[in-house]
């Protein structure tokens, strides 16, 4: 079966309270990794998001990134170069999502059309909106599938106004990559939605669609992704 293979790429921590992330949990601290996704299949190289832009010690605090970290030094340690990217992806355009466009000469930006329409029309906090307005995007309309081959989004609002998650065909079944929606595995343990949400029910309502799916799911901050674990499994009560 054709498909893609998708490796994870940390670009970076940030320390958040974890109720940040998941409704209802406790205001503890917690480290999450600033993810993006090289996808590799169909003679294209694609990504999921682009991470944050680097440091600079007043904003988005507490943020760190090694060198290692940052977008070039991730996809080179994963075989690939910013210049074959062909295509990105974007759950959001969050600061932490979207901070890396500008190193990605040759790629087409796909996001959803409320998305960008939202960071558009004014400033609106937890965006770097100077530089993602830098970039040119294709819109998306809601859910869109085949958008190239083996990718569909689909429209799941309530962590932002245009949050989307990406289905790609792997050689095992389609993957959801969930983004801000589904961000740990203890969303999914819980069947708690991102505490960071505009939203609650229709945040809700959007996990719940993708969950019902019964689809396996990598998650949008979580290290899980870096094992071959039972965390980013299929959606299965218990």
């Amino acid at each position: 079966m054709d498909g893609y293979t998708i490796t994870p790429l940390k670009l970076g921590t940030i320390t958040r309270k974890k109720s940040n992330m998941v409704y209802g949990a406790e205001d503890t601290p917690a480290e999450f990794p600033l993810l993006a996704f090289l996808l590799e299949g169909f003679g294209l190289k694609l990504l999921v998001d682009t991470g944050g832009s680097a440091p600079d010690g007043t904003r988005w605090m507490p943020y760190t990134r090694t060198p290692e970290e940052s977008l070039p030094a991730a996809l080179a340690a994963a075989g690939a170069e910013p210049e074959e990217i062909g295509a990105v992806f974007f759950t959001h355009l969050h600061w932490d999502h979207a901070g890396n466009n500008t190193l990605l000469p040759h790629a087409q930006f796909y996001v959803q059309w409320a998305e960008y329409g939202y960071i558009a029309a004014e400033e609106r906090p937890g965006y770097e909106r100077e530089l993602v307005l830098q970039s040119k995007y294709k819109l998306l309309d809601g859910d869109v599938q085949n958008v190239l081959p083996g990718i569909s989004v689909l429209l799941t609002p309530g962590h932002s106004a245009g949050s989307q998650c990406v289905i790609a065909a792997t050689p095992e079944g389609p993957v959801v990559l969930a983004g801000d929606l589904i961000p740990t595995c203890e969303n999914l343990a819980r069947n708690a939605p991102n505490g960071g949400h505009y939203d609650r029910n229709l945040i809700a309502a959007s996990m719940a669609r993708v969950t019902a799916l019964n689809l396996r799911v990598l998650l949008g901050h979580d290290a899980a992704v870096f094992r071959s674990c039972s965390e980013t499994r299929r959606n299965e009560k218990g």
